[in-house]
């Protein structure tokens, strides 16, 4: 027994939006949703020329390919879309979801792009026929998310596809098979963002007629809080005797944005006239939307404002302050820095970072501690000094010079001559020879005594040797260390 279709349509603004950018069709043959966005008198436009490309492919589908069929719809409906940009530039950005459903009297084929869905109830199960072309639906399809972390998502209504006039387009084709009893429903996310999928199944099963089915499912959407328009259109497969042709007297329901571009006006659903197509949807009595009344956006990207200037002034000054703070906390970072290395053979503090961008160095010569040659140092503590030695603050990197003068002193001890006493002479009745110096030796490698006189010598210590501290001369090796306090 031939099979056709019994279907309603409903669209409503919602509680938070001023306008409708939604646009619905349901008629004999054709079911379909299209979700405007970009705002500013944009949105709607393009829902509606996603709507009426469409109602053109519903004229005579008999014996046709619904998916060829729906495939020219939708690249007729993306090139409109993309001369509609051209004629005015204040529409680039918009765009529009598509879901429809086309059928033949055979074959039921569906196009689907963007985050508008279709569903299909059958033995009161469930089933969503589309796949959300979404950001939290790839993180969801990934594994990184939850379908219920992916419902408070905060970039949930980013849409990866839609119709924006772009020079390809790839919707999703689908060939249905469908059965006596089946119930379809296709509608925007202002329902399914709001309504759970098992509060769909239940009224959609519990609500008998089409009529009570599409008012709870508004109702429903309402109570949610509604923040965006709602549009549905459901049809049931049914059994005939006499299969519906498109004719004249064939009743057609068109809701939205499509029916009328007035925010909030109420659905109202036309009749095709002989011969002709539904009334042309883009008309000259297109009612502007005043410029302030820009609804945020839900989607990517957005059309331009007025004074694109003022904007860009904006962002400038923003960027330019946001750089500064940046550029003040990082001065105030790399001065609080602090690390030791060499300056002119010396061993020196620095301040800052041990680092050049380009032709500019993050640091810069904070002092050079008196008598600390770099060359005095034991070979490992040179090594550091000319690799950079950093520190913690001012005093840790005062504290490290204070550690390698130590070192240096240990090193001038540790190479020092010994002198080493001799016995004094016995007395004799010759006369008192002149006192002399001893003669002075090698102490051993690892000895860390200092230079001494012998006894009784009127010889008196270098001194450029003293153990108190003081300069030490070149005689030793290490010119201009002072040891004079070290540690």
């Amino acid at each position: 027994m031939p099979l056709m279709l019994r279907y309603v349509a409903r669209s409503d603004v919602g509680l938070v939006r001023e306008g409708n950018e939604d646009s619905g069709y349901a008629g004999p043959y054709l079911l379909a949703v299209a979700d405007g966005m970009g705002g500013h008198a944009a949105g709607e436009v393009a829902s509606q020329a996603a709507i009426d490309e469409l109602v053109l492919a519903e004229r005579d589908p008999s014996g046709s390919d619904p998916l060829e069929a729906l495939t020219g719809a939708i690249q007729a409906a993306n090139a409109r879309i993309r001369q509609l940009i051209v004629d005015d530039a204040s529409r680039e950005g918009m765009g529009t979801t598509v879901t429809a459903l086309l059928w033949t009297g055979d074959a039921l084929g569906l196009v689907h792009i963007g985050d508008s869905r279709a569903y299909l109830l059958r033995d009161g199960q469930l089933r969503q026929l589309t796949h959300d072309h979404t950001f939290v639906q790839s993180l969801v399809d990934e594994g990184r998310i939850t379908l219920e972390e992916a419902g408070v998502h905060p970039a949930r209504s980013l849409i990866l596809k839609a119709l924006q006039g772009q020079a390809e387009v790839d919707p999703d084709l689908i060939l249905l098979e469908v059965e006596p009893g089946d119930r379809l429903l296709v509608c925007s996310d202002g329902l399914t963002g709001v309504v759970s999928d098992e509060t769909l199944q239940k009224t959609l099963v519990e609500a008998g007629q089409l009529d009570d089915a599409a008012d709870e499912l508004v109702r429903l959407a309402l109570a949610g809080g509604a923040p965006d328009n709602v549009t549905l259109v459901l049809a049931d497969i049914i059994e005939t005797d006499t299969p519906r042709h498109p004719d004249d007297t064939a009743e057609a329901y068109l809701v939205g944005a499509a029916a009328s571009n007035e925010p909030g006006a109420p659905e109202r659903h036309h009749r095709r006239g002989p011969g002709a197509a539904l009334r042309g949807l883009l008309g000259a009595d297109e009612k502007p939307i005043d410029p302030d009344d820009i609804e945020a956006m839900r989607y990517a990207p957005q059309p331009p404002r007025r004074f694109p200037w003022l904007r860009a002034l904006v962002i400038v000054a923003a960027v330019a302050l946001i750089g500064w703070a940046a550029l003040n906390l990082a001065n105030n970072w790399v001065r609080s820095q602090y690390y030791v290395a060499a300056s002119s053979g010396q061993v020196a503090i620095y301040q800052g970072v041990s680092q050049e961008i380009g032709p500019i160095r993050l640091s810069e010569l904070y002092e050079i501690p008196e008598g600390l040659p770099v060359d005095a140092l034991p070979g490992i503590y040179r090594d550091q000094v000319n690799e950079t030695i950093t520190a913690d603050n001012l005093e840790d990197a005062r504290s490290k010079v204070d550690s390698l003068r130590l070192q240096a002193c240990r090193e001038h001890e540790r190479l020092s001559p010994d002198q080493t006493p001799t016995p004094t002479p016995t007395p004799t009745p010759t006369p008192t020879p002149s006192p002399s110096r001893s003669p002075r030796t090698s102490p051993p490698a690892d000895s860390s005594t200092t230079p001494r006189t012998a006894e009784g010598s009127d010889d008196t210590p270098d001194d450029n040797s003293s153990r108190t501290g003081g300069w030490l001369g070149d005689d030793v090796g290490f010119p201009g260390l002072l040891c004079a306090g070290a540690p």
